[in-house]
């Protein structure tokens, strides 16, 4: 049978699960260190105005990235509840 784009789209992407966790562990660290300096550094310097954009850009990153693992891990128990 043949897959439809979508589920080729999400086979391709599971494929990579592995490597998005670690993906996800490492923005998820980055942006918990950015927030950290946030609450340490002075409000009225130009590094705290990057650690907004640093932390708005880490969060952009971090929604579509856990919903791609959120999805595959999903897939699996769908996977191997059709299994047994």
């Amino acid at each position: 049978m043949s897959m439809s784009p979508r589920d080729r789209f999400w086979d391709i992407i599971c494929g990579f699960r592995a490597y998005l966790r670690v993906l996800l562990l490492f923005v998820t660290t980055l942006l918990v260190l950015t927030l950290f300096s946030m609450l340490i550094s002075d409000q009225q310097t130009d590094a705290y105005v990057i650690s907004i954009v640093t932390a708005t850009l880490l969060t952009g990153t971090l929604l579509p990235l856990s919903y791609c693992v959120w999805r595959c891990g999903q897939t699996t128990k769908e996977f191997e509840s059709d299994r047994h």
